[in-house]
């Protein structure tokens, strides 16, 4: 959904769960990091409620965190507790007209789905009560393919919502590098021992009908939000 401006208003206070819930959530956590202990309870933004009335577009959210997330895929999307998780979709574009994708890594809680890079909000990603869009894609640009995209070369482009009211932020980061660089540098960096990825490896998918026919083929999982990026970047 394109818009002129877009602010992300985050509240002060994390999102206050019932006792009885959050112990359902914290018991459903420890049975998941049995079973993958490298998963991360950090942060994560659901949205509680959006002004789309004029051009600039107001979204509000609250901090909850990864274990709720998870917990809350299994509640109808309706739940009082639904999480409706808000993000920065990182959308590296090559000088060959290629969208940069990943392929969630066997550590994750989606392993092998492709999406687009990016993740969770940090709390440097939040600054006087605003989530900064163009901020946590630079972070999670860094931190996922190991590359470093100047602030000048991004720009908010707008924002997906799915029927369940999910929200991924669409962050054009043109950078001048060809896919195939983008992806040689990728495999590099994943080699090196501060590294930490949690991407098997990315994709380039070109932008426009090829790219969403691409996908459509895929026999890996495909997050939905990504064929709107490939059409629209």
């Amino acid at each position: 959904m394109p818009c002129d401006a877009l602010t992300v208003v985050v509240d002060p206070l994390p999102m206050k769960l019932p006792r009885t819930v959050q112990g359902q959530i914290d018991q459903f956590w420890a049975e998941q990091k049995r079973r993958q202990p490298g998963l991360f309870r950090g942060s994560v933004l659901t949205v509680t409620h959006m002004d789309q009335g004029s051009a600039h577009h107001y979204l509000y959210t609250a901090l909850t965190d990864y274990a709720h997330f998870l917990f809350a895929q299994r509640l109808n999307v309706d739940d009082p507790y639904y999480v409706r998780v808000l993000f920065a979709a990182a959308c590296v574009r090559t000088s060959d007209r290629s969208l940069i994708v990943g392929v969630m890594g066997s550590d994750t809680a989606r392993p092998g789905w492709i999406q687009a890079i990016g993740g969770s909000a940090d709390a440097q990603d939040i600054m006087d009560g605003l989530f900064l869009p163009i901020v946590s894609a630079r972070r999670e640009a860094r931190e996922e393919i190991g590359l470093d995209v100047p602030y000048e070369a991004c720009a908010v482009k707008g924002y997906t919502v799915d029927e369940a009211g999910r929200i991924a932020i669409a962050v054009d980061m043109a950078v001048m590098a060809t896919s195939q660089e983008i992806r040689r540098h990728f495999r590099q960096y994943v080699q090196q021992p501060s590294a930490d990825p949690e991407l098997d490896d990315v994709l380039a998918v070109p932008l426009g009908p090829e790219g969403v026919d691409l996908l459509n083929n895929q026999p890996r999982p495909v997050v939905r939000y990504l064929k709107t990026l490939v059409s629209v970047l």
